[in-house]
């Protein structure tokens, strides 16, 4: 399938396949997250079923003539959501009942709708899961007695961890575990990480990049907004090790285009590694200017 968009916000014109894997990589305020949150609406308003107000359209998901419509989408922006988790489900609920007037999110509330799941596979099915147990010394679940999540940290004998003392980077991949813990994360359903590396060390980068090919290689299409470099050079070394290089796509987000290069992977991201390295350019002119200063005294 493919995301089209014009005039939107920072961007003016967008095609974005969305097939396997999708990357899309460029500075902030370029437009990035503006196409996640429009694939989110787009995939939701085709399969909402009333579960929420879709009163207009303002991109265009084409599909291939012969590709089945999916229905379903995660979008994960900020680990926040976790701590508010039991806020807004009751927000949610409230807003349903015409008891209360606020604005949230579709995608949020779509979010929080999904990890509050009850339907659940058994954890040793899953390769994926038994990775992030390894990764993070614990799993991050749903506790649906106590409508809550929490974290149990295996070293430290199960203790069980409330949300709001749980890192950042533990609950980014607690959303995976608990998605895929409850059938979310399955063949045919799109998930979309805007930035998911602000909330990770590089070696844990490394670690989410490969959970996500492996994602993909069972059928789930991934959407990533990034600006690391770590993350994205994983991505692609992963890609290609697992040979699903047919179904990634690297973009650039630039000057209101998000866009490829040539409509070729590679030239494109040598344009995004060019357009990250650029702070190492202001080291290495800093470095020049002291030794020269060094040298003339």
């Amino acid at each position: 399938m493919e995301l089209q968009l014009k005039n939107i916000g920072m961007i003016k014109e967008a095609n974005v396949k969305i097939d396997g894997l999708t990357v899309i990589a460029g500075e902030n305020d370029t437009g990035k997250s503006t196409v996640a949150r429009e694939l989110h609406y787009e995939i939701t308003s085709l399969g909402s079923m009333g579960r929420f107000p879709i009163p207009f359209r303002r991109a265009k998901l084409i599909f291939d003539k012969n590709e089945e419509k999916v229905n379903r989408a995660v979008l994960i922006d900020t680990p926040n959501s976790l701590d508010t988790f039991s806020f807004i489900k009751n927000a949610t609920l409230l807003i349903h009942q015409h008891r209360l007037d606020i604005h949230l999110p579709i995608f949020r509330v779509d979010l929080i709708l999904q990890l509050s799941q009850n339907i659940f596979q058994q954890e040793e099915n899953s390769n994926i899961y038994k990775n992030i147990e390894k990764i993070i010394d614990g799993k991050v679940y749903y506790d649906e007695n106590k409508d809550e999540i929490f974290y149990k940290k295996y070293s430290l004998k199960n203790k069980k961890i409330a949300m709001k003392d749980t890192s950042n980077g533990i609950k980014m991949f607690g959303f995976l575990q608990i998605l895929l813990l409850n059938d979310t994360l399955k063949k045919g359903i799109t998930l979309i990480l805007d930035e998911p590396e602000v909330h990770l060390h590089p070696k844990w980068q490394l670690e989410y990049a490969k959970l996500l090919i492996n994602l993909v290689k069972n059928g789930v299409k991934v959407l990533v907004n990034s600006h690391s470099p770590y993350m994205i050079e994983a991505l692609k070394r992963y890609s290609d090790l697992e040979k699903i290089e047919d179904k990634t796509n690297f973009y650039l987000a630039e000057d209101g285009y998000i866009k490829q290069i040539n409509d070729n992977n590679s030239e494109t991201l040598e344009k995004i590694f060019e357009k990250l390295s650029e702070p190492f350019d202001t080291f290495e002119e800093m470095d020049s200017q002291s030794m020269e200063k060094l040298i003339n005294g």
